[in-house]
């Protein structure tokens, strides 16, 4: 679906004026750059989860991003399918990390569509607080891809909201007592700030 509108977006584009990524050279006035703060509801092992989110990157003629993102668990799970020998305090915590590729579609109209794909390892670990040694934990490789809707609240502060689908992938760290993740839809926000375009400090 997500590549289905990038390529109808891009025939739109080309039917109006042939437009290329790189047009009239890249030079500083075609960069950009943006840091995002959002949240992401989840579920984890068949939990609701909460992540606090933060991204950056690099973008390029307000309308490809190239970045890294990091998140972080805010609520604390335990599962059914967690070991019930373990302490009452015992739950899972979880962080991910990577990177991703966004592609904006009509970045200057006030509502717009936006297309991030992150890939990245997701790390889920058995934490009980006040303990004197560690549990074991799970690493996987994941990759979401997302469709938003944004606004642009400012020329440097977009708005932005989404569903997306995070599809685990194969396993770094594989431990039989911390439970799966699993594939899980999302739901993100995000309040996106930064100059998109250098040569938006021109106007």
């Amino acid at each position: 679906m997500l590549i289905g509108l990038m390529l109808s977006a891009q025939l739109v584009w080309a039917q109006e004026d042939r437009q290329t990524l790189f047009d009239n050279d890249l030079s500083l006035s075609n960069l950009g750059f943006m840091v995002e703060p959002g949240f992401q509801f989840t579920t984890i092992a068949g939990e609701s989860a909460g992540f606090f989110q933060i991204r950056t990157g690099i973008v390029f003629n307000d309308r490809i991003t190239v970045g890294g993102f990091y998140g972080d668990m805010v609520n604390d799970i335990r599962p059914s399918t967690l070991n019930s020998s373990l302490p009452p305090r015992a739950h899972l915590d979880a962080y991910t990390a990577g990177g991703f590729l966004e592609y904006t579609v009509y970045s200057s109209k006030l509502v717009h569509l936006t297309l991030p794909l992150s890939a990245g390892m997701m790390e889920v670990e058995i934490d009980d607080e006040g303990r004197y040694y560690d549990y074991e934990e799970r690493k996987n490789l994941f990759f979401e891809p997302r469709a938003m809707i944004e606004l642009n609240l400012h020329r440097f502060a977009r708005l932005n909201a989404g569903l997306g689908y995070r599809i685990m992938g194969s396993a770094i760290q594989d431990d039989p007592g911390v439970p799966e993740a699993g594939n899980a839809l999302t739901f993100q926000v995000g309040l996106k700030m930064g100059v998109f375009s250098f040569s938006q400090l021109k106007q």
